[in-house]
């Protein structure tokens, strides 16, 4: 069956026609297995891969080819997999720095590689809904994050990079974390959006489980907003929006997804039918307090499989240990901790981390990421040392992959418990100080209204850059 979650991710459009590949596609398409490769071929793919990539961003972006430039380097100066580290990486705060309006549209031009696309927008003051759409018709995905900060971070994802995270993600766990125990007639829940109906991207990522199970159930089938998320987390703009406020909160959206999901439970357990689940770990620890003030309990057993991801946003102050949470899921729907995994994964990114169900250690895939840990001073540091993320995604074709993230993380070069290639994360990923406060997040956009770049650079660059990415543009202009 291993094989089979291909199979069914080709024949959806996933895999382009190999005569059409470049080296980051030999990384990710021409590996049969990613986790068990000699790591020697492992690293061999993965330096062509982030090589041509870094290539690419190069000659094809002008702002990121001055940004390097800044940086006294070219591609010619990557000669081995030792000067990966030397690649220059953006701020993951860069991507925060839109407009709204009709002058998103010439942010997302400016960020973009490839073919210009010119959003279709009648309206004379385009909310950023109506530009995402306009794009989206257009053919290109403006994925955003979740918002928990404040802000939205957007990415121009065109259909190569769309693709090949879908892809990516469905061989790293599909294939081969849950390959053992991968059915495709099982049933899928999701307790989530329908990914067909919102750019965002915790929704979006899951899209390629409608081509490889039978059946998929959303919890939210309805348009998801970016106006829709704002006002669930506060930020209202107007009389209108009180009202969606006040709407939204009589709803009260979880609890009342939740007898429905419980519904679907009971029938495939009643069927003996094997389920698949997966969304935020808080949307299931609601299910479990709803099922023990109800005294109920399931025995899926390995029937069941769950991938979690998300984290725990704003609801934070529910979150617990997620050796814990996985006891209290087994305890409560029988489904076993070897069957329930996390993923670790980000706008800004086209690759996924997944636990090993051994030791829940998150694995990056070895051929296409080039990870690395900034210590204060922003340069890379050894192996097992707490610091901040960064990352060189191969597989980013329309815009540049080179990402310092907001958390922090343990990075070790293999896994401690399994034997599977690759480096991997340590399971908890936690937020960088301050990079969740809106205060921050309200300044920025105090900022940005008041047109204030020199200020907005502070905020949206690390301390060793000289200058906000697009505004090189700017001052050579």
């Amino acid at each position: 069956m291993v094989n089979r979650a291909v199979e069914m991710l080709d024949a959806a459009g996933y895999i382009p026609q190999k005569s059409s590949w470049t080296p980051p596609d030999d990384a990710l398409y021409g590996v049969k297995e990613l986790f068990r490769l000699p790591e020697g071929e492992a690293e061999r793919l993965r330096f062509k891969a982030v090589k041509y990539s870094f290539n690419h961003w190069y000659e094809n972006s002008e702002w990121y080819h001055r940004y390097v430039k800044e940086f006294d380097m070219t591609p010619d100066d990557v000669k081995s997999p030792l000067d990966l580290s030397k690649i220059p990486c953006v701020s993951h705060r860069f991507f925060k720095t839109y407009l709204e309006g009709a002058d998103f549209a010439t942010w997302v031009s400016q960020v973009l590689i490839g073919e210009s696309v010119d959003p279709k927008v009648s309206k004379g003051n385009p909310s950023l809904d109506d530009m995402i759409n306009a794009f989206m018709e257009q053919g290109l995905l403006t994925a955003y994050s979740s918002g928990t900060s404040g802000r939205f971070s957007f990415i121009p994802k065109d259909h190569l990079t769309y693709i090949r995270s879908q892809y990516c993600l469905g061989k790293m766990g599909i294939s081969e974390i849950l390959g053992e125990w991968y059915e495709p007639n099982a049933y899928a829940y999701l307790f989530g959006p329908n990914p067909s109906r919102t750019k965002m991207w915790v929704g979006k990522v899951v899209e390629l489980m409608d081509y490889v199970y039978k059946d998929v159930q959303y919890a939210l089938d309805k348009d998801i907003t970016t106006q829709l998320v704002r006002i669930s987390l506060g930020d209202i703009r107007g009389i209108t929006e009180k009202i969606m406020a006040t709407i939204i909160q009589i709803i009260r959206t979880i609890s009342n997804m939740l007898p429905k999901i419980i519904d679907w439970l009971e029938e495939r357990e009643s069927q003996g039918d094997k389920v698949f689940l997966a969304e935020a770990p808080f949307i299931f620890q609601a299910l479990i307090n709803r099922l023990e003030e109800q005294d109920r309990t399931f025995d899926f057993g390995e029937k069941g499989a769950i991938i979690t991801g998300g984290g725990w946003k704003t609801h934070e102050d529910e979150k617990m240990p997620m050796n814990e949470f996985r006891k209290n899921v087994e305890k409560v729907l029988g489904i076993p901790e070897k069957y329930h995994v996390d993923l670790y994964t980000m706008v800004e990114s086209n690759w996924h981390a997944i636990q090993c169900p051994e030791g829940h250690y998150l694995h990056l895939p070895p051929t296409v990421v080039y990870p690395m840990v900034l210590g204060e001073n922003w340069m890379p540091i050894g192996p097992e040392e707490p610091g901040r993320f960064a990352f060189i995604d191969s597989l980013a074709n329309s815009y540049p992959g080179a990402i310092i993230t907001g958390d922090i993380v343990k990075l070790y070069e293999r896994c401690p418990v399994c034997d599977r290639v690759g480096p991997v994360l340590e399971p908890e990923v936690r937020r960088a100080s301050g990079e969740e406060v809106r205060g921050c997040a309200e300044e920025m956009r105090r900022l940005i209204d008041e047109q204030t770049p020199e200020l907005l650079h502070d905020l949206v660059c690390t301390p060793d850059r000289s200058r906000m990415p697009l505004m090189l543009l700017e001052r050579e202009e």
